[in-house]
């Protein structure tokens, strides 16, 4: 009875420490872990490099400019609002390399008037990559071999989605608005004032 005794002891000895050590290494390893990732959101590494321009015409024409040039490269315009020179728009499109991928560009545009001559323009993209998959369900024989197909299952997953860092697509943008402005400074130049 004695030895019974000791053993029922030992058993939930081992028990509690079993569990303390449990606790002591998930405190340890939340303790140690990294902060997240979003919390250096405003950190001068995560800037996003060449999303922002100074160009030589007023607010005016270049809003004009900008929201041309937007629905030229096929953006759907969601939002614009003229009073604070916001713009909110997205663009879908068709991997060319897999026709199971699509990807998703919205675009926050931004404009303020830096002197009467002068418009700072801002753009904030993310980018959203998308896998859709088609499956067949099938009808079996003998629960073993597939004779027929009795419907079709349509699966979207998101595989990527982060803003978008490429110097190369704010500077085409922006050497874009740039052209659209100057052919629209030159007509303007060009017509007689009467």
């Amino acid at each position: 009875m004695n030895n019974a005794a000791k053993q029922k002891y030992l058993f939930r000895l081992l028990q509690g420490v079993r569990w303390a050590s449990l606790l002591c290494v998930l405190l340890f390893v939340g303790c140690s872990s990294e902060p997240a990732h979003y919390e250096g959101a405003f950190s001068a590494s995560q800037q996003v490099k060449g999303n922002s321009e100074s160009i030589s015409v007023p607010i005016d024409r270049a809003w004009g400019s900008v929201l041309e040039i937007l629905s030229q490269q096929g953006f759907l315009i969601q939002q614009a609002d003229a009073k604070s020179h916001i713009i909110l728009a997205n663009r879908e499109m068709r991997s060319k390399d897999d026709k199971d991928l699509s990807h998703t560009v919205a675009a926050t545009v931004t404009l303020f008037s830096s002197s009467d001559q002068m418009t700072r323009v801002m753009v904030a993209a993310n980018q959203t990559t998308e896998l859709h998959k088609k499956s067949y369900t099938w009808w079996h024989l003998l629960w073993l071999i597939p004779v027929f197909p009795t419907g079709t299952e349509y699966t979207t997953v998101v595989v990527e989605r982060d803003t978008v860092r490429s110097p190369q697509f704010y500077s085409d943008f922006f050497g874009a608005v740039k052209k659209s402005t100057e052919e629209k400074k030159e007509s303007a130049q060009s017509v007689p004032a009467s």
